[in-house]
């Protein structure tokens, strides 16, 4: 009688090596790494808002792909400056993707091209790996072939509601089966970053400059919500926008920042899309007012890198939005509307874990860079006050409970959530300071 063996049986012929296995994940690192800088360009550029949300998950999850492959190079014995310098190469078809100005092409050539030779390589890998071995890259391998095959559906999905254009990029793949994938060095995605003065949004909105006036309030329960709601979700989008931006040009910075920035981009996507779901609650839609982005077009106005971090992730994540979530949760909750209040309650949550990333990433730059934080966030802060004081502020007194978008960083609007700011790793001394410099009160959360 045949004893049924409980394995797989393999042949030998047929699976890599050790430096085999590490070549063929280094190129897909290097295609990984120029995905999510490509996602981190395009997300600002194309209009539509279903194609963003998408491009944020990708932008996430692409990078996470990254983080693990990195991960396993290590562990398959390949230095950390090594590993680096698979960030500074790239296919011509990634370069093409980047330079066109057609979000058609970029659509078509990521999706009909990118996507599937992508997939196919991380399947012919898997049936590569040697078992027991290398099952610490197989669990994440079919991982990132589950998350591809999302990626396709959806992106597939979105891109049939599109009229049909024949126009697929210019430019090589990768090759996994070449010595070096067929890479060219010292080029990459974002190498000479593209600028762009502002985000592209959908036809139907009115996309006003920063020192353009909005207009007043409606002056009703419900048409203040609306205004509110759809103010909301464009000041979260502008966000999302900004930090793929961050993917994408922050070349110098170690791909853990890259993966947190994009982790946190993703989450600016979530936040869109509860308030969205806020915003249909109160029977409003996209479009039904103007919308404006001033912190993108400041981002892009400051040239220190350093500056438009700090400003950004240390001041205006950390400080402010720990405070208007707070307050933002609150109104919700005073007007008794409690789905609103916890989806505000988990965006709050997220804002803390952003703080904590601008106060972490924002000092390793300075110190890498040789630049003096203490300077470098006084003059964020001047640049942020300049700028506030060029556009003005909405007109007319809201007929509900919640505070101006944006918050009011100082006067009796303002609370300050010291919970939160302990939890971003705060001083007592600090948190002192700013609540007595706002004018605002101060607020502690029960924990656990």
């Amino acid at each position: 009688m045949t004893t049924a063996k409980d394995y797989t049986r393999r042949n030998p012929v047929e699976l890599h090596d050790v430096r085999e296995n590490a070549r063929k994940l280094a190129i897909l690192y290097t295609v990984e790494v120029e995905l999510s800088r490509l996602a981190g360009f395009w997300l600002p550029k194309i209009r539509e808002i279903p194609e963003k949300l998408w491009l944020g998950r990708m932008l996430y999850e692409d990078a996470e792909h990254a983080i693990w492959i990195e991960k396993r190079l290590e562990e398959l014995r390949v230095s950390p400056d090594v590993i680096a310098t698979f960030r500074e190469r790239t296919a011509p078809v990634f370069k093409a993707l980047e330079e066109t100005d057609d979000p058609e092409i970029f659509m078509r050539g990521l999706l009909l091209v990118v996507k599937p030779a992508l997939l196919a390589d991380y399947q012919r890998h898997v049936e590569a790996a040697p078992p027991y071995v290398d099952d610490p890259s197989l669990r994440f391998l079919k991982r990132i072939v589950a998350d591809e095959k999302d990626h396709l559906a959806k992106g597939l999905s979105l891109l049939s509601s599109r009229p049909r254009r024949e126009i697929l990029p210019a430019g090589a793949l990768w090759d996994l089966t070449a010595p070096t994938g067929s890479l060219v060095k010292g080029d990459f995605v974002g190498r000479e970053a593209r600028p762009q003065a502002t985000p592209n949004w959908p036809a139907e909105v009115e996309h006003r400059p920063a020192v353009a006036p909005m207009p007043p309030y409606p002056g009703t329960f419900e048409g203040d919500m609306q205004r509110v709601a759809h103010d909301l979700v464009f000041s979260e989008l502008e966000a999302a926008e900004i930090f793929a931006r961050y993917v994408y040009e922050y070349h110098q910075c170690p791909w853990l920042f890259h993966y947190e920035a994009a982790r946190i981009a993703w989450d600016e996507c979530r936040h869109v899309e509860l308030l969205l779901n806020v915003l249909d609650r109160y029977d409003g839609r996209v479009g039904q007012f103007p919308a404006k982005a001033p912190g993108f077009e400041e981002f892009m106005h400051l040239q220190s890198p350093v500056e438009r971090m700090i400003m950004v992730s240390v001041i205006a994540e950390g400080e402010v939005s720990t405070d208007t979530q707070t307050q933002h949760r609150e109104a919700f909750r005073q007007m008794g509307d409690a789905f609103s209040a916890l989806l505000k309650d988990y965006e709050m949550a997220d804002e803390v874990s952003h703080g904590q990333f601008g106060e972490r990433w924002a000092r390793k730059f300075c110190e890498q860079m040789g630049e003096d934080y203490e300077r470098a966030y006084a003059n964020a802060q001047a640049a942020l006050e300049r700028f506030k004081s060029q556009h003005p502020d909405a007109e007319g007194d809201s007929a509900i409970p919640l505070v101006r978008l944006g918050a009011d960083e100082s006067g009796d609007k303002r609370t300050v959530n010291v919970t939160a700011k302990r939890l971003l790793g705060y001083s007592e001394e600090r948190i002192r300071q700013m609540v007595a410099e706002s004018g605002g009160r101060l607020i502690e959360e029960d924990t656990f």
